[in-house]
């Protein structure tokens, strides 16, 4: 009788110590899924603030493109007189 008893006592530290790692570990997932989720956060972010940075060049060159036409037209102007 003593054997089957240390048997089965066997058996359910083992079942208890599988589930203890197991568990521990799926919590460390959720944690991994968090930080992946903050750092896409961040990438948004910072794609946002790239792509605004993108416009207000784009504005800048469109300006500069005006004040090259600009002067183009006052050569012009001077080289007709």
């Amino acid at each position: 009788m003593t054997k089957p008893l240390s048997m089965i006592v066997a058996a359910m530290f083992a079942v208890v110590s599988v589930n203890a790692f197991a568990a521990s570990h799926a919590g460390a997932k959720g944690d991994k899924m968090e930080k992946m989720e903050k750092k896409g956060d961040k990438m948004e972010k910072k794609g946002d603030k790239m792509e605004k940075k993108g416009d207000k060049m784009e504005k800048k060159g469109d300006k500069m493109e005006k004040k090259g036409d600009k002067k183009m037209d006052k050569m012009e102007k001077s080289e007709k007189k």
